[in-house]
C-alpha cells in the first residue's frame, strides 16, 4: 500500500469564506470526535509511515485556521513530516506574524486556494518565505477568476505564470468539478452554471506544452499528476477535487476524518481504512 499523503481534517470551527462551490458542502457534514482524534493520533502516524507518506497535509470542512488549536496540535505531532497547510489565507493575511510561530511548530509549506485574483497578496507570500517556509497558490478554475479587464475564457496558463513570478514557489491550476456519488445541491448547480471544463483543459494543456518544451519534468504524482520546473517554479494540475477509487498503490490520501476515523475516499463512508 503506498500513500501520495496524509490528509488530516482539523475540526470545524466553521470558516471565514463562502466559497459557491465549497466541496465540504457537496460531500456533507462529519461529526467531530476530538478526544478519539486524539487518541488515534499514534496509530494514523504509524498507518502513514507503513504507506511511506511524505507529506502531512492539513486541511478541513471548514477553515483549518478557524481552529488554531488543533490545528497547532497536528503540526506540532506530525513535524517529523513535511506539513501542509492549505487555506483559504485569511487569517494568514490578518497576522502575518503568526507564520514564523507556525514555521517553529514544524509547518514547512502554506498553499493558499484563490478563485479571484484580487486574493493575491504578494506581501503574504514574502512573510510565508521570510518564515522559512514554502508558499504555493493554488488556482480554483471558475468563472471567478479571470484577469483584470479580460473575461474568463481569454485566461492563458501565463498570465498566471506572471502572476507568480518572483513571489511563489509553487503553483498549481485545479479543475473545480462535481464529485462522483454526490447529490444534487446549490453548490453542484453553481459549479455546472459557471464552471466552463474546457477552461481548465486548455490552462493544463498549455502549462504541459510549455513545460515540455521549455521546462524540466520533477516527477510523476502517485495519482498521475506531473510536477514540472517553469522557469524556477514549480507547478502542477489538479484534474478533480476527491479520489473516487484507487488499487492500493495510488491512494491519492489517507483521510484521517474529524470523526477520528481514517479513510481513502471524502465521499465514501465505506471506504473507512485501518482507524
Amino acid at each position: 500500500m503506498k500513500a501520495g499523503n496524509l490528509t488530516i481534517s482539523v475540526p470545524n470551527k466553521g470558516c471565514n469564506k463562502n466559497c459557491p462551490y465549497c466541496v465540504s458542502k457537496i460531500t456533507g457534514k462529519t461529526e467531530s470526535n476530538v478526544d478519539l482524534m486524539i487518541r488515534n493520533t499514534d496509530k494514523v502516524k504509524t498507518l502513514a509511515k507503513a504507506a511511506q507518506v511524505f507529506c502531512v497535509l492539513l486541511t478541513g470542512k471548514g477553515e483549518p485556521t478557524c481552529n488554531t488549536e488543533m490545528m497547532e496540535f497536528f503540526i506540532k505531532r506530525f513535524a517529523e513530516f513535511s506539513v501542509e497547510l492549505q487555506t483559504n489565507g485569511i487569517e494568514l493575511f490578518k497576522n502575518p506574524g503568526y507564520l514564523h510561530r507556525l514555521s517553529v511548530m514544524g509547518l514547512n509549506i502554506v498553499a493558499i486556494s484563490i478563485d479571484d485574483i484580487e486574493d493575491f497578496h504578494p506581501d503574504l507570500l514574502k512573510e510565508i518565505q521570510k518564515a522559512g517556509m514554502l508558499s504555493r497558490i493554488t488556482f480554483n478554475v471558475t468563472n471567478k477568476l479571470h484577469m483584470p479587464g479580460r473575461s474568463y475564457q481569454d485566461m492563458e496558463f501565463h498570465d498566471l505564470i506572471e502572476l507568480c513570478r518572483g513571489h511563489v514557489d509553487q503553483m498549481t491550476i485545479r479543475n473545480v468539478v462535481v464529485p462522483n456519488n454526490t447529490e444534487r445541491c446549490k453548490e453542484t448547480i453553481w459549479i455546472e452554471d459557471n464552471v466552463d471544463p474546457s477552461v481548465y483543459q486548455k490552462l493544463e494543456q498549455q502549462m504541459i506544452r510549455a513545460c515540455e518544451e521549455h521546462g524540466t519534468l520533477i516527477m510523476k504524482l502517485p495519482y498521475g499528476a506531473f510536477v514540472y520546473d517553469y522557469e524556477g517554479l514549480a507547478v502542477s494540475y489538479s484534474r478533480y477535487c476527491l479520489q473516487d477509487h484507487n488499487n492500493g498503490e495510488d491512494i491519492r490520501s489517507l483521510i484521517f476524518q474529524e470523526n477520528g476515523h481514517v479513510y481513502t475516499s471524502w465521499a465514501s463512508g465505506a471506504s473507512k481504512f485501518g482507524v
